[in-house]
């Protein structure tokens, strides 16, 4: 390691020394923000894609209180998922039986994976006259 110059201002070490502290500091605060429990971090999941997300066509072919499992398709690639709903299960607008058939999805764009048919703020169930 190279010792300093003698003639370099203590403001510059002290500078550098501050900058350091503060960065750690900030990546702290990252990491245990990014420490959110798994309930925590599937919502922001779903809001995510409620607000960032492209709408489609899907079928709904198995429900229960904790998931739902549907199919759609994007680009001629046919995606087969499920959404974990144990969380909220409650917005569910009947039980879950009921539900089967044709609904819409958001998923990411970047990841048509990464999808939700229901959320806190939407949901992408077909009202029907029955229910």
């Amino acid at each position: 390691m190279t010792a300093l110059p003698k003639n370099l201002p203590l403001a510059v070490p002290a500078t550098l020394g501050v900058v350091a502290a503060g960065a750690g500091a900030w990546l702290l605060v990252r990491a245990v923000r990014w420490r959110k429990d798994p309930a925590e971090r599937e919502r922001r999941r779903r809001i995510h894609i409620h607000v960032n997300g492209r709408m489609g066509e899907a079928m709904l072919y198995q429900a229960s209180v904790t998931k739902l499992r549907y199919r759609y398709q994007l680009a001629g690639v046919a995606y087969d998922t499920s959404q974990d709903i144990s969380g909220i299960h409650e917005l569910l607008p009947r039980e879950p039986e009921r539900l089967l058939g044709p609904a819409l999805v958001k998923y990411d764009p970047r990841n048509p994976f990464n999808s939700i048919v229901i959320c806190e703020h939407w949901s992408g169930f077909r009202e029907s006259k029955q229910s």
